[in-house]
């Protein structure tokens, strides 16, 4: 039976009017984190084994290129007011993305929604979402996770009840609220901004759409990076935060875990039958100032065009990908056709990626 085929139909982004720049944090205290255990991810190579891959050497280059600089790379990030929920972005976000797909509210089968920061627990940020954008009672809605993987993980479910013919068109809703979980003394806390997007997808002429996808799991990496309590269980006393949990599982998933995403990307490239040459468009996950750079030269498509998001806006988590592919519509540097392959990377660790080719037809 033919496959049917799932693309993008327009995509949203909500980013915090406050602009948060390095010069906000004290000089006192960004002078103390080269001396933290976050500050020695950047550390050089502590045996051969840690030279063992190609992808590894290559991240350990490119973090002592930044060594030196507090704020690895990052000059901006956009921060939420203090009034600000995660779900007023995702609803401003997720209005442009039906604005700009031509699609009705009404038209909606399939919302998932994806965030660091809920506004509680135990009661999804999709319910509320939902109700606001006056989404069909009938819409199966979930709250996923996925952290900064999380759109490729939505558009997996999305694509699959497409096909299947148990929704039409999805719409899928990424947020990131870090600044709420990082403390000001923290040298995370310069790394990441707040922000939230959404995509629209749906039904596309064959030959547009998904063609190729691979995902991968390492388990041995999960606990590195957290948010709770240090010491405790994140439902004690106390302000939950974001921190590295284990230094040595966290250097071990910027380093050795990255070269999977060479492999990841060959594996969707291998079922899309596209060749390494034939890429028009990479879109990472920007986790790093680096990321992006050194994971299309691993893969072997230095050549495909591309745009970088972390130096203005920091990490956004699982909006990453989202943000990088409306800013590369709205430059032009995305156009309808081009063969595009995205990839990400969540703490767990999860990976995926995505081969596609751009527009409806």
């Amino acid at each position: 039976m033919k496959r049917t085929a799932v693309g993008v139909y327009g995509l949203g982004v909500y980013l915090p009017e406050t602009i948060r720049t390095n010069d906000w944090w004290p000089a006192e205290v960004v002078a103390k984190w080269g001396g933290t255990h976050n500050g020695r991810l950047d550390r050089p190579p502590e045996g051969p084994e840690e030279l063992e891959t190609e992808g590894a050497r290559m991240v350990l280059e490119a973090m002592a290129h930044y060594r030196a600089d507090p704020f690895k790379g990052t000059k901006q990030r956009r921060v939420m007011s203090p009034d600000m929920q995660t779900t007023d972005m995702e609803l401003l976000a997720a209005q442009q993305a039906l604005q700009n797909a031509g699609v009705e509210p009404k038209e909606i089968d399939l919302f998932l929604s994806s965030t660091t920061l809920p506004d509680f627990l135990m009661s999804p940020n999709s319910c509320k979402v939902h109700e606001q954008l006056g989404l069909p009672k009938r819409c199966f809605t979930l709250q996923t996770e996925g952290v900064c993987n999380a759109f490729l993980m939505q558009l997996a479910l999305a694509e699959q009840m497409i096909a299947s013919g148990q929704a039409h068109r999805a719409l899928l809703v990424q947020s990131a609220g870090m600044s709420r979980l990082h403390l000001p003394d923290d040298p995370m806390s310069a790394w990441f901004g707040d922000a939230a997007t959404a995509v629209v997808v749906g039904p596309v002429e064959e030959g547009y759409g998904v063609h190729g996808r691979a995902h991968m799991t390492d388990g041995s990496l999960y606990g590195a990076v957290v948010a709770g309590l240090p010491g405790k269980r994140w439902y004690d006393d106390g302000l939950v935060r974001g921190y590295v949990a284990n230094p040595a599982l966290a250097r071990k998933m910027v380093t050795a875990g990255l070269h999977d995403s060479k492999e990841i990307v060959r594996a969707a490239l291998e079922e899309a039958q596209v060749k390494p040459e034939q890429v028009d468009f990479y879109g990472s996950h920007q986790g790093f100032v680096w990321f992006r750079e050194v994971t299309q030269r691993l893969v072997g498509i230095a050549h495909a065009k591309t745009v970088d998001t972390y130096t203005w806006a920091g990490s956004c988590l699982g909006a990453n990908i989202p943000l990088g592919l409306y800013t590369a519509e709205k430059e032009g540097t995305l156009q309808p056709g081009d063969r595009a392959v995205l990839m990400s990377g969540g703490v767990g660790a999860v990976l995926s990626s995505v081969v596609m080719r751009w527009g409806r037809g």
